[in-house]
């Protein structure tokens, strides 16, 4: 929970993500995704606006390609809120902060 996104791979997903003890919201992505370009800057706010109780992680899909199928991650950007090592919440598309507000919430 450090109030930035932090970007995570298909090595330490696993400790950053799954196994951290509060949620985590789980973006997978693409450099070369617009949508996910734009997803980028509500990703900042949402990580600062939350910091003290939320995990924000990235994950680039083409860096990292192993992970994704493991969490039956099929588009991006997909958003998985991760609690308890299970995925609580998802969100696969385009999406502005009200969405990923009204996502994340139920779960903090």
């Amino acid at each position: 929970m450090t109030g930035t996104v932090v970007d995570v791979t298909d090595a330490d997903f696993e400790t950053k993500v799954v196994k951290t003890a509060g949620p985590v919201l789980a973006v997978f992505r693409a450099e070369w995704s617009g949508p996910c370009k734009f997803l980028d800057p509500v990703l900042v706010d949402i990580a600062r606006e939350y910091a003290n109780r939320l995990t924000v992680a990235r994950l680039d899909i083409d860096r990292s390609p192993n992970t994704p199928p493991k969490h039956n991650v099929t588009a991006i950007p997909t958003l998985h809120v991760f609690k308890g090592g299970k995925i609580v919440g998802t969100l696969i598309g385009p999406a502005g902060k009200n969405d990923v507000v009204r996502l994340i919430t139920p779960h903090l």
